[in-house]
């Protein structure tokens, strides 16, 4: 094995191997996985490192191929707008493995004009690509979170909407038409009043359409699962883990008091009631399926009474849109971490920053909470900015 020298600062790599002196920057591609290799003596990698293609190549572990600037996988290249997302994971050291998730899901997309509009909308900010190759967006929704246009689709966390992929528009040079729309973050942000935003996984077998309007900002797609409350930033610009905890976790550790803090009783938090509700509480025990079998009247009252929901017996939508809400809210209310929905700014900085996550993934369903940046600070705002909103 040939070895040479090499010096290494925070800002660059100088590598002297076989005569010939290479100099690789802060920033570039090989940078990362350069200085990794040398610091475990691993001289036999150095020479492939050294360059851009040889990098791509040892981060893929051969499954993408480079010939010139173009990187082709099994065969096919690949748009300027997935080589230079590529390129972002290979300078992050991002798993390459999501990638190929994504790319063989897209391959069974069954329009080809839907998989060549995908790819400039890929190339915005903040659209993660998880572990099993589907992708996050984001979807501006009412305060209720029903939709802008018809007021009848529920998107509370934890529901999948779809519809028949021959009624969306697959028209791109119609910007709004038939269809379920998810977008961008600028996108998202501009679109209708009043609103709050949630994050949306989406298979890239069911985009439909991408508008060549707003920048291709936006798409059309035919199915898609609410995640989640916008974490309050952009989400990563390559891979995106979401735990168990994340996708509305079923079970959260128990909540410990602070010593000479604020003690936090972990006794379940009793809702108000409403003297004019005589529903039975055994409601609370009732599955969705349980629920849409009682009458709209009795889950109003329940609604109101027991759970203390604003609006319920006004909510457009009948009971399709009632009984998610009251399945959502029970989730919000309850558990280990209920106590935490009575805290202030001063409480909810008084906690762990552990349980402070944990209680905002569980009950509040926000993205990302375990990786937002900002500390307790960060969090316990996007927490009481989140329980406003509702």
């Amino acid at each position: 094995m040939l070895k040479g020298k090499y010096t290494k600062t925070g800002s660059s790599i100088i590598v002297v191997l076989s005569g010939k002196t290479t100099t690789v920057r802060k920033g570039a591609v090989n940078f990362e996985r350069l200085g990794e290799a040398l610091d475990a003596d691993q001289w036999d990698r150095v020479p492939q490192l050294l360059d851009t293609k040889g990098t791509v190549k040892d981060w893929a572990g051969g499954l993408f191929d480079v010939r010139g600037d173009n990187i082709l996988y099994d065969g096919e290249q690949l748009p300027n707008e997935l080589t230079k997302r590529i390129l972002a994971m290979v300078r992050e050291g991002s798993d390459p493995q999501p990638w190929v998730n994504f790319w063989e899901r897209l391959m069974r997309n069954p329009s080809w004009r839907s998989v060549k509009q995908l790819f400039p909308f890929m190339a915005h900010e903040g659209i993660p690509i998880l572990p099993d190759g589907c992708f996050l967006a984001y979807k501006s929704v009412t305060r209720g979170y029903l939709d802008h246009h018809s007021k009848k689709i529920d998107n509370h966390p934890g529901r999948t909407i779809k519809e028949k992929r021959n009624r969306i528009s697959d028209d791109p040079t119609h910007a709004c038409h038939f269809g379920l729309h998810v977008g961008a973050l600028g996108y998202a942000n501009t679109f209708g009043s009043d609103r709050r935003i949630i994050i949306c996984k989406i298979d890239p077998e069911n985009v439909v359409c991408v508008p060549n309007d707003s920048s291709q900002q936006k798409m059309r797609v035919c199915e898609y699962f609410v995640i989640g409350e916008h974490p309050g930033k952009l989400l990563p610009n390559t891979n995106m883990v979401i735990t168990e905890e994340d996708l509305l976790p079923k079970q959260v550790a128990t909540v410990k008091a602070q010593p000479k803090k604020i003690k936090i009783k972990i006794d379940p938090v009793q809702p108000k009631k409403d003297p004019g509700a005589t529903v039975s509480h055994s409601y609370d025990d009732m599955d969705e399926e349980a629920l849409m079998s009682q009458s709209i009247a009795d889950l109003r009252k329940y609604a109101a009474g027991a759970l203390s929901i604003k609006g319920a017996s006004k909510l457009p939508g009948g009971k399709a849109v009632l009984v998610p809400r009251i399945m959502y809210h029970r989730r919000r209310v309850s558990g280990p971490f209920a106590p935490f929905n009575i805290l202030d700014f001063e409480g909810l900085m008084s906690q762990s920053i552990a349980d402070l996550r944990k209680y905002a993934a569980a009950n509040l369903s926000i993205v990302g909470a375990s990786k937002m940046s900002g500390g307790k600070v960060a969090l316990a705002s996007r927490i009481l900015q989140v329980r406003d909103e509702d």
